[in-house]
C-alpha cells in the first residue's frame, strides 16, 4: 500500500507592537477630554436656552460695573477697589458657578439624564465636569472682561499679579462646584434649589466680610469667618489684585481654599445622587 505523508505548516504570527505606557496615557487623557467636552458643548447649547440662568450670566457685568460707579474712591487702588474687586470675584462664584451648575445638576438628574449618561463611556468625573465647564468658562470670560472694562471706564486697577488672581478664581471654581454637587445632593426638585442653595449663600457673604464687614465681629468671629469658603478665595485675589501677598497671608488661604475643594470632592464622590429623587 502506498504510504501517505501529511505535512504540518507551522504558521509564526508575529504579536502587534502594542502601545507603549506614555502612548496609551496620552490615548486615555485624549479620550477621556473628548467626552468631557462633547457633554460640555451639549450643555453649553442648553445654558443659551436658559433664559433665567442666561439673564444673571449676561447682565451681571453692567450690574458690577454700575455698582462699582457708585463706590466713591474705586479708581483710587485702595480699600474701595479692593471692596470692588471682591465683590464681582465673590458675586460670579456664588451666583454663575455655584447656582448655575447646582440647578444644572438638579434639573438634569431630575429629567434622568445622567443616569444615562453612566451607561455610556463617560466616567462619573467626567460627567460632572462637563455640568461645570460653561459656568466656569463664563466666570473666567467675565473677569477678564470686567477688568478691562473697568480699567476703563471707572479707572479700576488692573491686577498686579494676574497669574495669582486666575489661581484664585479657579480654586474658587473648583471649591463652589463642588459645593453645588453636594447641594444637589439635598436638593429635591429644581424649584428647591432657591431654599437649599441659601445656607451656603449666606456664610459666603458673611464669611467674606461682604454683608458686615469683619472687624466689626466679635474676634472670634472673625476668625472663624476666615475658614469659610469665599473668605480665602477672595484673600487670593485680593493679593493677586492689589500685588501684596504678605499682607493677605497667601499661605493660609491657598490651604484653607484648597481644603475646602478636596472636601468638596471627597463629599461629591461618597454622596452624590445620580437618580431622581421620590
Amino acid at each position: 500500500m502506498p504510504t501517505t505523508t501529511t505535512t504540518t505548516t507551522t504558521t509564526t504570527t508575529t504579536p502587534r507592537p502594542t502601545a507603549t505606557t506614555s502612548g496609551g496615557t496620552r490615548g486615555r487623557l485624549a479620550g477621556s477630554l473628548h467626552r468631557t467636552w462633547s457633554l460640555a458643548r451639549a450643555e453649553l447649547l442648553l445654558l443659551r436656552r436658559n433664559k433665567t440662568l442666561m439673564s444673571i450670566a449676561l447682565l451681571m457685568p453692567v450690574g458690577v460695573i454700575g455698582l462699582f460707579s457708585t463706590i466713591e474712591g474705586v479708581g483710587d487702588g485702595g480699600d474701595a477697589a479692593a471692596l470692588a474687586t471682591a465683590s464681582l470675584v465673590g458675586m460670579l462664584l456664588l451666583f454663575v458657578v455655584y447656582y448655575t451648575v447646582l440647578s444644572t445638576a438638579v434639573a438634569r438628574r431630575e429629567e434622568g439624564v445622567l443616569q444615562r449618561l453612566r451607561t455610556g463611556e463617560a466616567s462619573d468625573a467626567e460627567i460632572l465636569t462637563a455640568l461645570a465647564v460653561p459656568a466656569v468658562a463664563v466666570t473666567l470670560v467675565q473677569t477678564v472682561v470686567l477688568a478691562a472694562v473697568g480699567s476703563a471706564v471707572i479707572d479700576l486697577p488692573l491686577p498686579q499679579d494676574p497669574l495669582l488672581c486666575l489661581a484664585g478664581v479657579l480654586v474658587g471654581c473648583v471649591v463652589f462646584t463642588g459645593l453645588a454637587l453636594v447641594t444637589a445632593t439635598a436638593s429635591k426638585t429644581l424649584e428647591s434649589v432657591q431654599i437649599t442653595s441659601l445656607p451656603v449663600i449666606a456664610v459666603a457673604v458673611v464669611g467674606a466680610g461682604a454683608a458686615v464687614p469683619l472687624d466689626l465681629l466679635p474676634a472670634g468671629l472673625a476668625r472663624v469667618a476666615e475658614y469659610t469658603p469665599l473668605n480665602p478665595v477672595l484673600g487670593l485675589v485680593d493679593a493677586g489684585w492689589t500685588g501684596d501677598p504678605s499682607g493677605a497671608d497667601v499661605g493660609r488661604a491657598a490651604a484653607v481654599a484648597v481644603a475646602w475643594a478636596l472636601v468638596g470632592l471627597a463629599a461629591v464622590r461618597a454622596r452624590f445622587r445620580w437618580s431622581p429623587r421620590v
